[in-house]
């Protein structure tokens, strides 16, 4: 029972300590991102004790990695390029142990800075090699960026200036492409430097002042210092001591609580120190010279042979010649001029090599669009193929559809046109022939009436030819022949039918088919009328207005079918009127009110 219990306080301790460890570790995060904070707002010594005492809590390695690296960028922007250098490559073997690409990549940038200011101008040539081979590998826009811009500086430093220029330009395109506003003003003012270390200092200026509000708003006290620098050399070159006197005045405000060592903090009191010189303050020249001798701080940016030659200079205008002799030969024995040579053969290789791989990535970035154009080509044409495909089949049923709507057109003018007949057979048999059949029959018995007879036959015979003979309305119009036609029933006392016909219209304007078609349907819908409809009047009107033409046949009502409809309502003579009204585009409607039957036309005149 002992050991069971022992056993779980084991258990329990444990879960303990991993609860506080994943607690460290979370805490450990939250002070990385705020070192990132302070090294942004030029808080490097509270960035540089933030780091360690997060070291100290033992985070995750991707935690400690990442403190590490920006424990580096503050070494370095302390001017501890040593210590810088010693950092970053720790955190490089634990970025490579994880797979850390991004971590790897900014630690390739941060070492290759530290080795350029400690003048170890190989070095950072091989760390910037190494990242844009990997950042080109991994397609990685914004580190690639960020070591082209450091590949700029040291082009700049070594005085080849049409190809720094050239970095220089590409990076800030790259840049403002992947809206990387930090870089672009990174690349803005090494744009800047190139010219200022050219002598071409109203250039410098035309390229600093545009993005001067862009960079205070951004508030990145590391790249404020780096334009102020600029500015301010330029100025002071050309004689403008009240704009050197307004940016110092910022500029001494951004350094406020900055190590004194930093680069950015080195060029504006380089600017100080030349600034006294001209104004003949030689003594504070030379104790700023001094103080920054003192502290050890020369790198690549401010190196120890500039600052001997500054101090010469002061020295000789203070008439202390021997003293000046002597720090000139101090000077002169630090500057390495075999060294110097070795960096030019080592950047004209870097040169070569570089733009290799640039060629080499563009010929696969080439490719690989050609052959993602070449896919998209294909699916374009598979889906043009299906799309066409598509409507064809669309183009097809529609002409099938539209060669059956004719057929059944043309089958409901067929089944007309038997009606047609079916109804003129019927008037002759019952009428004609049952006329014959009775005056034969009274030529026997009494002829005076079998001779009314004849006559009678003979205009129910007439009438029927004029109603199967169409109208020309080539010679004709169409109120003329309603107005012949109505006259005709009237004069053989077939129906009562009132017509009105509006006089005002031309008539003459009606197309012959669209006359031809409206004298059927009144044709066609009088004979329902008279065949289906009361005895009371027929009223026919022909009225034009608002741009329509109205026909309009009215009768009372007479017989109705079963459903309560009136006869002439349906079947194949109703379906022929509907048919000929659709022929014109006429709208047809039938309608009972008052006891009357009406059967409307509505077309639609041409407007000129």
């Amino acid at each position: 029972m002992r050991k069971i219990l022992l056993f779980l306080l084991a258990l329990l301790m444990l879960a303990c300590n991993r609860t506080k460890h994943n607690s460290a570790s979370d805490h450990a995060y939250s002070m990385l991102e705020r070192v990132a904070e302070l090294n942004a707002g030029g808080d490097k010594h509270g960035a540089l004790a933030l780091a360690d005492s997060a070291l100290r809590m033992h985070p995750a390695d991707t935690t400690r990695c990442w403190l590490l690296s920006e424990k580096a960028v503050t070494l370095v922007d302390m001017g501890r390029m040593a210590d810088a250098v010693d950092v970053a490559q720790g955190a490089y073997r634990l970025a490579e142990k994880l797979h850390d690409v991004d971590a790897m990549l900014n630690l390739r940038g941060t070492m290759g800075i530290a080795y350029r200011r400690l003048g170890k101008t190989d070095s950072a040539l091989v760390q910037y090699k190494e990242g844009i081979q990997m950042a080109l590998a991994e397609h990685n826009a914004e580190y690639e960026i960020y070591l082209n811009n450091c590949v700029t500086v040291l082009y700049s430093e070594s005085n080849r200036f049409a190809e720094a220029l050239h970095y220089a330009e590409k990076t800030e395109k790259a840049a403002l492409a992947a809206n990387d506003t930090i870089q672009r003003l990174s690349a803005r003012a090494n744009i800047g430097g190139i010219y200022l270390r050219q002598n071409r200092h109203r250039m410098a200026l035309e390229a600093m002042l545009p993005c001067w509000q862009e960079v205070k708003s951004v508030g990145y006290n590391v790249l404020t210092l780096k334009f102020l620098s600029i500015i301010l050399k330029s100025y002071s070159v050309l004689g403008d001591y009240q704009s050197v006197a307004q940016y110092m005045q910022y500029a001494d405000r951004v350094m406020d609580g900055m190590a004194v060592n930093s680069n950015g903090v080195l060029g504006i009191l380089e600017v100080k120190a030349d600034l006294l010189g001209k104004q003949h303050r030689y003594a504070e020249q030379l104790a700023l010279v001094d103080s920054i001798i003192a502290s050890g701080t020369h790198n690549q940016a401010m190196p120890l042979d500039k600052m001997l030659r500054m101090k010469a200079q002061c020295l000789e205008n203070m008439n202390r010649n021997a003293e000046a002799l002597a720090f000139m030969n101090r000077a002169y024995a630090v500057l390495d001029s075999v060294k110097q040579s070795d960096i030019e053969k080592s950047m004209s290789e870097f040169t070569v090599k570089y733009k290799t791989l640039e060629t080499e990535t563009a010929l696969a970035e080439s490719k690989r669009e050609t052959a993602e154009k070449a896919n998209q080509v294909l699916w374009l044409v598979v889906a043009v193929v299906l799309l066409l495909g598509v409507v064809g089949i669309m183009l097809y049923r529609r002409r099938i559809a539209a060669q059956q709507a004719l057929l059944h057109e043309k089958q409901s003018y067929i089944d007309g046109l038997e009606s047609e007949r079916e109804r003129i057979a019927k008037d002759l048999h019952d009428g004609v022939c049952n006329d014959i059949l009775a005056t034969k029959l009274m030529l026997a018995t009494d002829s005076i009436h079998a001779e009314q007879y004849l006559d009678d036959v003979w205009r129910n015979v007439r009438q029927l030819s004029h109603e199967l003979m169409p109208p020309s309305f080539a010679t004709v119009t169409l109120d003329a022949v309603v107005r012949s036609y109505v006259a005709a029933i009237n004069k053989n006392g077939g129906r009562d039918i009132s017509l009105k016909i509006d006089t005002a219209f031309d008539w003459s304007s009606l197309p012959q088919q669209v006359a031809y078609e409206i004298y059927r349907i009144i044709q066609e819908s009088t004979a329902n009328a008279m065949k289906y409809g009361d005895h009371s009047t027929i009223d026919i009107s022909l009225t034009a207005n608002d741009g329509n033409l109205c026909v309009c046949v009215a009768n009372g009502i007479g017989t109705r079918s079963a459903d309560g409809r009136h006869t002439s309502d349906h079947g194949i003579g109703q379906q022929t009127l509907q048919k000929r009204a659709d022929r014109i585009g006429a709208k047809l409607t039938v309608s009972e009110a008052d006891m009357r039957h009406r059967l409307t036309l509505t077309y639609r005149l041409a407007t000129i």
